[in-house]
């Protein structure tokens, strides 16, 4: 600390810290234009202050000891007003709006100035689909670049030319509209004096901060309010993004204005069958009915189901877009109220084999350090995703680290955008990544590279995982993944050697046959090297929804209880008995993969579908069909009519729980952080905890919960990893990393620094074996289903947005043009893809980014709806498709 005197005042100032910055902590208001949180600029010099007597700008001078700094003196209001006509003397405006945007002109008003004239410019660039830039309204303050090249890292927006021809430009010097932007809104977020802004921006009634609907990375986000309606959205600086958005967090949130949103409750009218409306009104199928009326039809349903069959002939399937209250409602209303474990949410379709890997060989199953924490890594492993396109705002992260000379490993089947920054790009065969990554183990075993300490102190299972690893060779690695055994040794030594090293991945690698065997394979290569619970250094699954983590942290999963409590376990499950006054089932009950199934088989009777639209996220597409017309009822709670809602006998209308609920979200990093209740809910529709509150309360048991914050406060009592967790704490803290073991307990920011939980963590043999001769002669493409930047899971949400729309690649296959070639398949053609599950008629066009022998598409389109061609070939342990190894051959049918 540091003594200063600001304004007459002697304070302590922190070591390092900008006189803005103290001012700021200080509550004292210093105008600034180029200010950019995070980053150096300094160029506008509008932030001047006095400093013994001279004059110096406070966003890049940091305090000293004994500094005298005035902010408001004569010379230094003379040398704002100086500065302030400066900059207004070519500063001009095209419409009122965008000058309502400009703090120029609002300054301008403070210190007695003119505002810029209104006046249209033939300058003026509106060639993107959403964002207009106006040249004559820029100052020349930078923060777009720094925001989109810095921040961001997507390298699009530079300065161009010299002296007075100094400019702002897009790529080489194109349009906006033309170039590689990737309409992430930051620059426009960014912009000071609305120069680059929205298209249809306007002027808010209010501005309400909450969490993002969409990916896991949990950003923090401002909406802006008009006439009751989400008018627009700029990036909140919250901890996991620090103002950063993608274009799904900027463009994304016209679903919840949606006319097409549900808005009372639906029940089928009698004699109608279940199955697709094809063209059929609403109306024509559902009719409207009360609460009352609804809810008592599905309470006499539920008890006629149980009287016949028993609970356990009842499933549920929770929304992980909803919040960790109304999660953990759910799975106490389907343990307490129905009596059946037959529960999960959307983890066992994605990351389940990264959660089961994590707990099992390390205690939590969870990411171990902080998102923030990548530029602190000297090596950084990408595997398996593509995460310039899932998750932008984390790619930045790593991006950035790569410029600032980190060592950046990209692993994928595909080339993705990210390997442009990467030093070593591996484009290995799919379903190969437990041999790449078992060959670098024992490549570094061999080089007497590992921790022998670390794995002495704090591991166990060590030597017969050793052994495993015979096979594993550095030719065998090259003969199976294609990748150069050279390379291998050069990646291995990086990741060993140069630490501390950090892995993240996403579905690449999950979902898989084998998926939990790639997630081990990865996790005993960091227990190797002791590259686990250290700043810079561990394992961080990206997850995929942004409150997956939480549905898993809540028990929504069969067989574990809040917190990762096993339910076989008898004192844990006494334990919740007398929480929660109920007799809890102590079977384990199905995943939804296998509720499914059963479904099909008919031992499920009647399931509770909330926010899942599993006609298009499952596997099997038409065996999930099949299985949902074969229910005696179902339930389907939802904002929209999905594929799925068609098959329903109640269709219940929610609540967006992302802005029309007040609760929490659990982020990929761990963090509970609030969502904040931004717009009232339209017509009849009911936050998630309140429809299972009131089927309970029908069904005989009481919840005890009468809002959100009942509900949080009995999450707190349910585990000790979140016994300090409360909606205020949260609040006054901006979100907190479990475990929080107690009311003054901070979080827990990075997991394993002081030992693991389970006693030693465990090295697990990670098995492989490759696809059978005659399946790969039948089928011989693996069609990998994945997604794109502007599209989220089967587009309920997203397709909504008339913005996002614009962005869309479309139900395409993508499909490598050497293959084409030997097909005969021209960019363009229909084709018919066939695979063991069934047949597909899809538009092929090339794509240099897929390798010979592999195809791409995504199962956002109704229109081509890819789950349909994935086999029901689960992994053994978490029931996990294998969504990125669909095996699949084509036939040509007719030319484009």
């Amino acid at each position: 600390m540091v003594k200063v005197v600001i304004n007459g005042m002697e304070v302590e100032a922190r070591d390092g810290e900008t006189i803005l910055g103290l001012a700021r902590r200080l509550g004292i208001e210093i105008p600034t234009l180029c200010y950019y949180e995070g980053f150096s600029n300094g160029s506008c010099r509008v932030c001047v202050v006095e400093v013994n007597g001279r004059l110096m700008p406070s966003c890049i001078t940091r305090v000293s000891e004994g500094m005298k700094i005035e902010t408001e003196s004569s010379r230094v209001r003379e040398a704002r007003l100086t500065i302030l006509k400066l900059l207004l003397k070519n500063h001009v405006h095209r419409s009122r709006e965008e000058r309502d945007r400009c703090v120029l002109c609002s300054y301008a008003v403070k210190y007695g100035l003119e505002q810029a004239p209104i006046i249209g410019d033939e300058r003026l660039d509106d060639t993107h689909p959403a964002i207009v830039f106006n040249p004559s309204a820029c100052v020349m303050c930078r923060k777009c670049v720094i925001a989109c090249t810095m921040d961001q890292n997507n390298d699009v927006i530079a300065v161009i030319g010299r002296g007075s021809g100094t400019r702002i430009s897009f790529d080489l010097d194109v349009p906006m509209g033309k170039s590689d932007c990737v309409s992430c809104g930051a620059c426009v977020d960014a912009c000071p004096t609305g120069a680059l802004m929205e298209k249809d921006w306007v002027p808010a009634d209010k501005v309400v901060e909450t969490t993002c609907p969409y990916c896991g990375t949990g950003c923090t986000v401002e909406y802006g309010v008009k006439d009751g309606r989400v008018a627009w959205a700029r990036g909140g600086y919250g901890p996991a993004n620090e103002g950063k958005l993608c274009t799904k967090g900027k463009f994304g949130f016209h679903y919840v204005n949606s006319p097409e949103r549900l808005t009372k409750p639906l029940v089928r009218k009698p004699g109608v069958p279940k199955g697709p409306l094809n063209g059929r009104n609403i109306h024509e199928v559902f009719m409207e009915v009360s609460w009352d009326e609804a809810l008592n039809i599905v309470a006499s349903r539920i008890k006629e189901i149980i009287s016949k069959y028993g609970p356990a002939s009842i499933g549920g399937i929770m929304s992980d877009r909803s919040t960790n209250e109304s999660l953990y409602a759910f799975q106490k209303f389907m343990r307490c109220a129905i009596g059946s474990d037959n529960i999960d949410q959307s983890a066992t379709l994605c990351h389940e084999p990264s959660a089961w890997s994590l707990a099992t060989q390390l205690g939590f199953g969870a990411a171990t350090n902080p998102i923030k924490d990548i530029l602190n890594a000297r090596t950084i492993f990408v595997v398996g995703s593509n995460i310039n396109e899932t998750h932008p705002v984390i790619a930045s992260y790593v991006k950035r680290a790569a410029k600032q000379g980190s060592h950046l490993v990209v692993v994928n089947p595909m080339h993705t955008e990210l390997a442009r920054y990467a030093e070593y790009e591996i484009n290995l065969r799919p379903g190969t990544d437990v041999v790449l990554f078992s060959a670098m183990a024992k490549y570094i075993l061999d080089m007497d590279w590992h921790d022998e300490d670390f794995i002495g102190k704090f591991t166990e299972g060590f030597e017969e995982w050793r052994r495993s690893l015979e096979p594993f060779t550095l030719d065998f690695a090259e003969r199976v993944t294609g990748v150069p055994a050279d390379i291998i040794r050069q990646v291995a030594r990086l990741y060993a050697l140069e630490k501390p090293s950090m892995i993240l991945w996403t579905l690449g690698i999950t979902e898989h046959e084998n998926g939990t065997e790639n997630v081990s394979s990865l996790i005993n290569l960091a227990l190797l090297t002791g590259n686990v619970g250290n700043p810079g250094s561990g394992l961080m699954p990206l997850r995929g929804q942004n409150n997956v983590q939480g549905g898993a942290d809540m028990g929504c999963a069969p067989g574990r209880l809040p917190g990762y409590q096993p339910i076989t376990d008898a004192e844990v499950r006494r334990g919740f008995e007398e929480l929660w006054r109920c007799k809890l089932p102590s079977f384990v009950g199905f995943r939804s993969t296998e509720m499914i199934e059963m479904a099909r088989r008919g031992l499920i009777k009647a399931m509770i579908i909330v926010g899942e639209n599993s006609v298009r996220s499952h596997p099997d597409s038409n065996a999930v069909r099949d299985a949902l017309s074969k229910l005696e009822f179902l339930v389907v709670q939802d904002i929209f009519l999905t594929e799925t809602a068609e098959y329903a006998d109640a269709v219940l209308p929610a609540a967006s729980s992302a802005l029309e609920d007040y609760g929490t979200f659990t982020n990929t990093e761990r963090r509970v952080q609030l969502t904040r209740k931004v717009v009232d809910p339209p017509g009849e529709t009911k936050p998630d905890w309140w429809v299972f509150v009131e089927l309970a309360r029908r069904l005989g048991y009481d919840m005890g919960f009468r809002d959100s914050e009942d509900i949080m406060r009995e999450i707190a009592q349910s585990s000790r990893i979140f016994r300090g967790l409360s909606h205020g704490r949260v609040e006054r803290e901006g979100g907190l990393q479990w475990p929080v073991i107690d009311e003054t307990h901070g979080g827990t920011p990075i997991l394993y620094s002081d030992g693991f939980p389970r006693g030693k963590a465990r090295f697990r043999v990670a098995t492989w074996r490759g696809p059978g001769v005659v399946e790969e002669r039948l089928y011989p493409y693996v069609l990998i289903i994945g997604r794109e930047r502007a599209q989220y899971h089967t587009a309920t949400m997203t397709s909504k947005s008339h913005i996002l729309k614009v962005f869309w690649r479309g139900p395409v296959v993508e499909m490598n043009s050497e293959d084409m070639a030997r097909e005969g398949v021209k960019d363009g053609d229909i084709v018919k893809l066939v695979s063991p599950a069934g047949e597909l008629i899809v538009s092929v066009v090339k794509s240099s980014r897929v390798p010979p022998g592999v195809l791409f598409t995504t199962f956002h389109y109704p229109e081509l709806q890819a789950n349909v061609l994935t086999p029901y070939v689960l992994n053994p342990i978490t029931k996990t498709p294998a969504y990125k190894d669909t095996r699949v051959r084509i036939e040509k049918l007719r030319t484009h």
